[in-house]
């Protein structure tokens, strides 16, 4: 479909934002393995311990690094370096899977406040959740600097992150309905539902960039 096309050819016209772009996917991927070790920390150790706090510092840490580059990023497009409609594009993709940072930091943040009780029972089967959301997030990121570098596999990460969004939902559902089996308090039960729809949200939200990774391949197309 694309033929011999190489959407890199067009970011390389400007190093600098190359450079930028690359390192901005790179804290996607690292805040991820942080918010997983956050929440290992947390369901181990519980709030307040060293590995939780140590991990929890280093995902706002991280979240800091990548507004940083968001913000530089976005100086850099408007400064003329790539033609307008590439411009927009670019800055749009940024913005959004900003988000993913975002959402895993803020859950961090009310996980810190709110120190909810999770039963044992459902402990091994969050951590399965966490590590589906994560191998959602790897497959945005691959559409994402496919996207850079090879327009052919795009539609390759767009529809493995459409699978394994589906397999993070249908997680999640299970997951909620294991724990409104167990006996709990009902707000500890809703209070952890809160949780792990916020959780599965992370991974619409990776969906959602992956389907707009496509239109933008779409449109370089044509």
């Amino acid at each position: 479909m694309f033929g011999k096309y190489k959407f890199r050819s067009l970011l390389a016209k400007s190093n600098k934002t190359e450079t930028k772009v690359y390192s901005f996917l790179d804290q996607v991927t690292l805040s991820h393995h942080k918010f997983l070790s956050m929440w290992a920390g947390y369901l181990k150790y519980g709030v307040g311990s060293t590995q939780f706090d140590k991990a929890f510092l280093e995902l706002q840490a991280i979240e800091h690094q990548a507004d940083i580059l968001k913000r530089e990023i976005e100086q850099i497009l408007y400064q003329k370096t790539l033609i307008p409609d590439l411009r927009t594009d670019v800055a749009s993709l940024i913005y959004m899977t900003d988000n993913l940072i975002n959402s895993q930091e803020t859950i961090g943040l009310h996980l810190q406040i709110e120190k909810p009780e999770i039963p044992i029972e459902i402990q091994e089967d969050i951590l399965d959740l966490l590590k589906h959301v994560g191998e959602t997030i790897d497959h945005t990121v691959l559409c994402a600097r496919s996207f850079f570098t090879d327009l052919q596999r795009v539609r390759e990460y767009q529809l493995k992150v459409i699978a394994l969004e589906a397999e993070t939902n249908a997680l999640c559902n299970s997951l909620k309905i294991k724990l409104f089996a167990l006996d709990v308090p009902l707000i500890n039960k809703v209070q952890l539902r809160f949780f792990f729809d916020r959780i599965d949200n992370i991974s619409n939200i990776a969906e959602g960039i992956s389907d707009r990774i496509a239109i933008y391949t779409f449109k370089r197309a044509q």
